[in-house]
């Protein structure tokens, strides 16, 4: 996927403005952890291993600044099983692990990856949270493998039930 369609599809699937998205981006770019474009017209191509850093990276974001250095450590933030945040979003994406919920919060991620509750490195309790539902991330991941909208929203249904939330 190229990257302009994943700054659309992220922003789309988590109610976020396209331009903050496409920024974020742009900050990893810079940060050498997304590619650059060759020229105007080869815009860049996404792996899931990079959507997946893109993806946290509007999670974790507080602040335009520092939305790179926020991303990366997040990514590296490790479950007490020694699982990182990054390889189980991947996961995610690339369709190998169940989507759940994630909270995002100051310290670390709470979240259900797989059909197992997890927590990265040491959220706090209480204050400033985001989080993505285990149906938004089906749903980002079914339109990552190829899905339209349409098919990736019944897809985002179908979790909705799996999970008891009719």
């Amino acid at each position: 996927m190229r990257l302009s369609e994943a700054v659309q599809l992220l922003a789309r699937r988590l109610g976020g403005k396209p331009s903050r998205v496409s920024i974020i981006a742009n900050r990893l770019q810079h940060a050498g952890r997304l590619p650059l474009a060759d020229a105007k017209r080869t815009p860049p191509e996404l792996s899931p291993d990079e959507f997946a850093l893109l993806l946290i990276a509007v999670l974790a974001e507080t602040g335009i600044g520092n939305a790179a250095e926020r991303a990366v450590e997040y990514a590296d933030v490790s479950s007490r099983e020694g699982f990182r945040l990054h390889d189980a979003v991947a996961a995610i994406i690339r369709g190998e692990a169940q989507p759940g919920d994630l909270i995002v919060r100051e310290g670390g991620v709470t979240g259900t990856v797989g059909g197992v509750h997890t927590t990265f490195g040491n959220p706090v309790a209480d204050g400033f949270a985001r989080f993505a539902t285990g149906p938004t991330l089906a749903a980002i991941a079914a339109e990552w493998g190829g899905m339209s909208p349409a098919q990736a929203d019944a897809v985002a249904a179908i979790n909705r039930i799996h999970n008891g939330n009719i």
